[in-house]
């Protein structure tokens, strides 16, 4: 996913726009733990979806200037593995 800068606005609508619903039980993204064991591949382009809905979330987070480095560290950290995970 491209880096871009997110306003909160811009953030809020892609959030909005998701359909949530889709990773709660009986949506299309829902998966029970004992799939990660038989459909790996299947969970993880599940978890990618949710992913890809979040990281602009993840991303503002990291711009907030109160928020300590070593957070911020982590996050992007997270970000830049599921980056990889989740072309």
């Amino acid at each position: 996913m491209a880096d871009q800068e997110w306003t909160f606005e811009e953030i809020d609508k892609h959030v909005q726009a998701a359909d949530l619903s889709a990773f709660g039980a009986g949506g299309k993204h829902h998966f029970e733990a004992a799939a990660v064991a038989t459909t790996p591949g299947d969970v993880l382009k599940k978890i990618c979806a949710i992913y890809k809905v979040v990281r602009p979330i993840l991303v503002g987070v990291t711009k907030i200037p109160f928020i300590p480095k070593k957070w911020k560290d982590a996050i992007s950290t997270f970000i830049g593995l599921m980056d990889k995970l989740c072309p």
